[in-house]
C-alpha cells in the first residue's frame, strides 16, 4: 500500500525520488535507489532492497532502462508480487507491474518519470500523481516530487478492506551530479506524513545552500545555531 513517483529533472540532470506509504520507514528502501549521472530505480508493492543495487550496477555499465528491467525480472521468481520502475540517464522510463499485487495498482509513464502504486483508491491516485508533477515544469525537481505526493494524497490514496488508510510514512530523495545526495528527508509513524514532509522540507530547503557552503569554507562557515536564528527571524518578519 504505497505509491511513489520517480524522475529524472531533462534541466538539472537530477534524479529524485517522492515516495509514500501506509507501512512504516518506507524511507529505507530508497537506499541505494538513486546514484548521479546514472538512473533511479524503486521496487515495491513487496519490495526487495537488492533490485535496487542490481539496477544501477547495470545501468552504471551502459545498459538501458528496458534492458535493466528485463534483467531484474529474469533474476527475479517472485518479480509477479512487484512494482518496478527506472528510469535512466537518458530520460527513458519503464515499469514491470506484477499480476499478484495489491489492488487497486497500477502506473502511469510520462516523459523521464514513473507514477505508480499499489493499494490505491483507484486509477484516479496515480493520473493525480503524474498531473501533480507535470503540474510545475519550472520548479525544482523537489518541488515537483512533493506536489506530486500532495496530489495523490488528495486524490484518494490508498485504501484497505475498512476504506481510506492514513500516509504514516513518506520519503523525497533528491540527487544531483554529486556522488551524495542533494535532499533526503523522511517521516515516520506520523499520521499525515505528507503534510509533516512538507513542513520538514519547507524549513530545510534554506538550508540546503548553508551546508554547502559550510562544507566548502569551514573557516568562515556561521555558527549552525545562529544560521538557525537567522531562518526564525525571517519567518517571524515574513
Amino acid at each position: 500500500m504505497t505509491y511513489s513517483i520517480i524522475a529524472r529533472c531533462p534541466r538539472t540532470g537530477q534524479f529524485g525520488i517522492g515516495i509514500a506509504s501506509y507501512s512504516i520507514a518506507i524511507g529505507r528502501f530508497c537506499d541505494g535507489a538513486v546514484r548521479a549521472n546514472t538512473g533511479v530505480t524503486l521496487t515495491q508493492g513487496f519490495p526487495n532492497p537488492r533490485n535496487s543495487y542490481l539496477a544501477l550496477n547495470l545501468l552504471a555499465q551502459g545498459h538501458t532502462a528496458g534492458q535493466t528491467l528485463a534483467e531484474l525480472i529474469s533474476n527475479d521468481p517472485e518479480s509477479e508480487h512487484r512494482q518496478i520502475a527506472i528510469v535512466d540517464r537518458e530520460n527513458n522510463a519503464v515499469v514491470h507491474a506484477g499480476t499478484k499485487l495489491r489492488e487497486w495498482a497500477g502506473h502511469r509513464i510520462g516523459k523521464g518519470y514513473v507514477a505508480f502504486g499499489d493499494g490505491l483508491a483507484g486509477q484516479q491516485v496515480v493520473d493525480a500523481l503524474a498531473a501533480g508533477f507535470e503540474a510545475l515544469p519550472d520548479a525544482g525537481l523537489d518541488e515537483q516530487l512533493l506536489a506530486a505526493l500532495e496530489a495523490a494524497r488528495d486524490a484518494g490514496g490508498m485504501v484497505g478492506a475498512k476504506g481510506r488508510l492514513p500516509e504514516r510514512s513518506a520519503a523525497m530523495v533528491v540527487w544531483a551530479n554529486r556522488t551524495y545526495n542533494e535532499v533526503d528527508l523522511r517521516v515516520d509513524l506520523h499520521d499525515s506524513a505528507i503534510t509533516e514532509l512538507r513542513r520538514i522540507y519547507t524549513d530545510y530547503k534554506p538550508s540546503i545552500a548553508y551546508y554547502e557552503e559550510r562544507a566548502r569554507n569551514p573557516r568562515n562557515a556561521i555558527p549552525s545555531m545562529e544560521f538557525a536564528d537567522m531562518l526564525k527571524k525571517q519567518k517571524e518578519t515574513a
